[in-house]
């Protein structure tokens, strides 16, 4: 037994065999030696369960790594997978541009601040002054005066 096992079955057999007294040296034999092997299995049975907690928790923490790298995998596997769509979508518009000109590529394009001709023909009939009213004079004319 490790000497902290045989510590702690020393402290639990004293903690017991302070309580117990009014034996005679014969019976209080039997019972020290019963309780000190009560107490041993007690620590054994106690260090057996606490090696298989701990053996347990580095099972847990040895599933979750290895979730955690497969997850960082499949990630890093879309990753990828984005990148060499993007290549191949940028390749694709290099190929398309380059091979294929049209005549709507090929003529000077307007710039981008000139407005359309909907536009201009708008703004002229905008500009153009509306037309007075005209005034007719409602005041009878006699010929006879």
């Amino acid at each position: 037994m490790k000497s902290n096992n045989k510590s702690l079955a020393n402290e639990i057999s004293a903690a017991i065999l302070g309580k117990l007294h009014g034996l005679n040296a014969k019976s209080a034999k039997k019972l020290v030696k019963a309780v000190d092997d009560c107490s041993k299995e007690i620590v054994k049975k106690f260090a057996k369960l606490h090696k298989e907690e701990e053996e347990e928790q580095e099972k847990d923490a040895i599933k979750s790594t290895k979730k955690l790298v497969s997850k960082a995998k499949k990630v890093a596997k879309a990753k990828d997978k984005s990148a060499e769509k993007a290549a191949m979508s940028a390749k694709i518009a290099i190929v398309t541009s380059d091979s294929i000109t049209s005549p709507k590529a090929s003529a000077p394009s307007k710039p981008a601040n000139s407005p359309s001709k909907k536009q201009v023909a708008k703004s002229k009939s905008a500009s153009k002054p509306a037309p007075k009213p005209v005034v007719i004079d409602a005041e009878p004319t006699t010929e006879s005066e």
